[in-house]
């Protein structure tokens, strides 16, 4: 059978979920929330349908600008953020979560998908425990519609056996960067 070529309509199911991911995203880093709404509308316009997004980034309430106002109904756009903030208490830290997804979905909205980003919570173990735990809060109420990782090492993993209660992850996001060098045709 040949294969499918990419789109920005090919998606990706997690095993054990029935939520496709839009295997392709706009990523909305660095940009101001003026410049995010304008991006964000343009990429919906020419086909994206996966909108990333992070607590650290300080547009989500301009992605949720961008949904409330887009004619493109709200379960036809997949929309990740990111929690790297840590509260003083395990609910201060739940509630951090929690406005995320009413900056981008309102009261009784949802994310699609939520991950713990991990170099910016605070490094430790009980640290990234405490916002995974917010995390499936989030998920147990249906205001996430997937939760996962991003970045974290194998060790990091490891850690979450004992006690995560969503095992797997849903998601495990990884940074790839790369590096262009010259290339001489002679």
């Amino acid at each position: 059978m040949a294969q499918q070529p990419l789109s920005l309509t090919s998606t990706v199911t997690p095993k054990g979920t029935t939520v496709p991911i839009p295997l392709l995203g706009f990523g909305t880093y660095p940009l101001s929330p003026s410049v995010c709404i304008t991006a964000c509308n343009a990429a919906l316009s020419n086909g994206y349908r996966h909108i990333d997004t992070a607590q650290l980034y300080k547009n989500e309430s301009a992605v949720g600008e961008v949904l409330a106002s887009s004619p493109i109904p709200r379960s036809d756009i997949f929309v990740t953020t990111k929690q790297g903030i840590r509260g003083d208490t395990p609910e201060a830290t739940y509630a951090v979560a929690a406005d995320s997804v009413r900056k981008i979905a309102g009261e009784d909205g949802y994310v699609d998908l939520f991950l713990v980003h991990t170099k910016w919570v605070r490094g430790d173990a009980e640290g990234r425990k405490e916002v995974w735990q917010a995390l499936e809060r989030l998920y147990g109420e249906e205001k996430a519609r997937l939760i996962g990782v991003s970045n974290y090492e194998v060790e990091h993993i490891e850690e979450m056996k004992v006690y995560a209660k969503v095992w797997p992850p849903h998601v495990i996001q990884i940074e790839v960067s790369f590096s262009t060098l010259g290339v001489v045709v002679g």
